[in-house]
This record gives structure tokens, sequence and C-alpha cells, in this order.
């Protein structure tokens, strides 16, 4: 006699329609053994949005005992499994099940579908085209070999249609929401030229796209008629370091990667360390000043930004930049031992004095962003969990910034009601 097993319903959307206006999910770094993903379960709980936008970090390949450069899980009873950080495909594979096993990823999945790019912990940390931080060859193989491995189990777990049939590697696509936006997902990690401090750094030939995604995504914005452009972008675009910061800032700066080691620069790890191209992609950009979103992660921060065109950040402004905090992956608070927004909202303060261009910074909130499009402004809400350490209910919404089409300025709405009609309408 056969049995057969049921699985739990979910649901999708199509973009067959063009909307005048759109409402999804921005999401990264959801580091397994530092937290439960409450995050997840509150947006599996809504239900006025497209998808999920994943701008990386979706796994973390790490060691349950990291090096150095890494910071140690949460003691919860989370170890990541393997226990070792992951090398084969069976490693990977081993690490995609055991987040799809969580009952929060898996109901936010069977919620809304996802849209996602990569970073670098899909394949290992401080990833770049022929290496990684912590790849050693003599230890972990060939850097090709791990590279295949990861996004093979990536494309198993994250199953889409190939942007190129002949590239199992590629993450960097476009989608169209009509003619309301144009969404250009990036890879700003596995195609890059290996992060370099200064003086090379500034090397105008360095990129952090590679040729090819450069050339795609420039010929991309130049021929988009969308009333919105919209980057997906794994790492922060705007400047996170200015040497007139105090000291203070610069250690806090430090823990969270935004700024070199010995807080004399910035990290090159960032667009940072990218100048010459970074300042390309300002100038396309600034063709068309009215109508430009850069929706950033990686770093574990909110963060909302005025992007200007020259490496000062104090030129013509191009785009506003809306950067995520983190699902659970550790943040100031979680990195120093300290209270959530306890200590850190003096540093807060004095960062944003010595950084004109950030407008709202949060060091210390887990959680996730809501952004809406509709064809005369697009707002994002910063929305935060009431803790990480243990399976819990509680979220709020911490900040609201609004940019109008034609205006590159980000207007402050924090008192404004939540939107909670679905917002993906034609």
């Amino acid at each position: 006699m056969s049995t057969s097993l049921a699985s739990p319903v979910g649901r999708t959307r199509t973009l067959a329609s063009a909307p005048d206006r759109l409402r999804f999910g921005q999401v990264s770094c959801a580091k397994f053994n530092a937290g439960y993903f409450n995050a997840y379960a509150r947006l599996a709980e809504r239900d006025d949005l497209a998808f999920i936008l994943h701008l990386g970090d979706y796994i973390y390949e790490a060691s349950n005992t990291p090096p150095k450069s890494q910071t140690p899980g949460a003691d919860i009873g989370r170890p990541f499994d393997p226990l070792h950080e992951c090398r084969t495909l069976d490693d990977y594979r081993r690490r995609y099940a055991q987040y799809h096993a969580d009952p929060d990823v898996q109901a936010v999945h069977a919620a809304h579908p996802f849209i996602a790019t990569s970073d670098d912990h899909e394949l290992a940390d401080g990833a770049w085209r022929d290496g990684a931080q912590e790849h050693k060859p003599e230890r972990d193989g060939p850097w090709s070999e791990r590279r295949a491995a990861a996004f093979r189990a990536r494309e198993e777990w994250l199953p889409v249609r190939r942007p190129d049939p002949a590239d199992p590697e590629r993450t960097y696509r476009l989608v169209r929401f009509g003619d309301l936006a144009d969404l250009f997902l990036l890879d700003t990690r596995s195609r890059r030229d290996e992060p370099v401090p200064a003086p090379a750094m500034h090397e105008r030939s360095r990129s952090a796209l590679g040729p090819a995604q450069r050339a795609w995504l420039f010929d991309g914005l130049a021929a988009s008629r969308a009333r919105w452009r919209i980057l997906g972008n794994p790492s922060v675009l705007a400047r996170t370091w200015n040497d007139a910061l105090p000291e203070d800032v610069r250690h806090a700066l430090m823990k969270l990667k935004m700024i070199d080691l010995d807080l004399t620069g910035p990290d090159w790890d960032q667009w940072d360390g990218y100048p010459a191209e970074r300042s390309a992609l300002l100038a396309q950009l600034r063709d068309r000043t009215d109508a430009d979103i850069v929706l950033s992660g990686d770093v574990h921060v909110g963060m909302a930004n005025v992007l200007h065109d020259r490496e000062t950040m104090d030129g013509w402004p191009v785009a506003v930049e809306f950067v995520n905090t983190s699902l659970t992956s550790q943040n100031l608070d979680d990195k120093l031992g300290w209270a959530p927004l306890t200590q850190s909202l003096p540093l807060v303060e004095a960062f944003l004095r010595g950084m004109p261009h950030v407008r709202w910074v949060d060091l210390d909130s887990h959680g996730y962003s809501l952004v809406t499009v509709a064809r005369e402004q697009v707002t994002c809400e910063w929305w935060a969990v009431d803790g990480i350490l243990e399976r819990s209910t509680g979220e709020w919404r911490v900040a609201e910034w609004t940019v109008r089409h034609g205006e590159v300025d980000l207007i402050p709405t924090e008192d404004g009601e939540p939107v909670t009609e679905p917002l993906f309408q034609a």
C-alpha cells in the first residue's frame, strides 16, 4: 500500500500586469546561529506584499567556531549544520537544508515569492572573483570548485530561471514592473576585483561589478524608460568614512566593518573600496536624477542616505539609498554587549553630524524594511523585531522616509500611518 504526503500550500504572484504601485519587503543577512528569524515570521503574517527582495547573505557559510575576522554566534542552541565552514557541495546543501527546516523560513517562503541576489556569505566571507578572505586553497581546495558548489546549492534551494542559461553563476538580472519600475539586481562580490587598501584601491580600472555586469548595468540604465530605476545593491553605495569622525564613532564603525581596522580610512570591502567605478555609476544616475532608488544591505544597520556625484558626498544629489538592518547578523549592541538603543545613541548623533549625506541611521535593531513604490513617490519603512535570542512576536516601526518623483531629497514621515491595503494592483 502506498502513502502520499501533502506539503503545506504556498502562494505566489505573477508579473502579468503593469502595477500603478508596488509594495515589497527588503531584507538581508540571516545568520542562523546568531538568532531566531522573527523578522521572517512577521513578514509571513503580512498580506500586503508583492514579494520579498533579498539582498544577500541568505545563508552564512561560516564555521560554528569562526576565525577572528568573524563574530561568534549566540549561545542559544542554534549551531550551524555542518559545524565546520561550508566548502563542498554537500556542505552547502546541508546549510541550505538547515535554513529551510526553520519554521519561520518555511512560513515566509509559503507566504511570498522571493526575488534575490547574492552577497559574499553564500560563497565565503570576503569573496571576490578568484578567491575569498577566508579561503585557503591548500586547505579548502580550488576556489573555482568551491564557488561552483556554492552556486549550485543556491540554485537548488532558491530556484529561478537563469538570466543566462549558459552561466549558472550569474545572479545579476533585470526585473520589470510594467512602466512603473525597473529593478536591477546586482552582484557586487563574485565578479569583483580583489578588495585592496589605498592607494591601490583608487586605480581607475578596478571594478566591483566586473566588465560584463558593468556594461549590462550601464546600458540598462541608459535604456530604461520606467518611472523609477531601482538598484538592488548588496553592499552600501554611500560613503561610510569621514576622517573628521571622532574616535569613539570610528571604533563603532570598525566593529561594524564600515571602516578600516586601523580606524584611519574606509573599508575597502564595500563600494568605498572601488571609488572610481562608484563615481562612474553615480555619473550614470546623474543623467536622470529624478527617479533613482538604491536599496542596499550587508552592514547590519539601517540607513537613509542621499547619494552625491562626488567622492566627498557633497556634490550634486543624484539618488537616495535605503539600507535595511540585518535579520539576525550581529550589529553594534550585539558586538559590544550593550542593551539595544542605549549606549549607541550618542554615537548615532555624532555619526550624523559628521556624515551629512546620511539622514538617519540605526546601529542596533534587527528586522526588515518595507518599500512602497507609487508613481509620485517611494517610501521606505524600517520595522524592528523585539529580539532575536528567542522566538517572539513583537515589532514596531522605527522610521519612515519618502522621496518624491523629481526631487532627490528625503522627507521624514515617521508619524504616518502604516499602509495596510494590498499594494500590487493595476
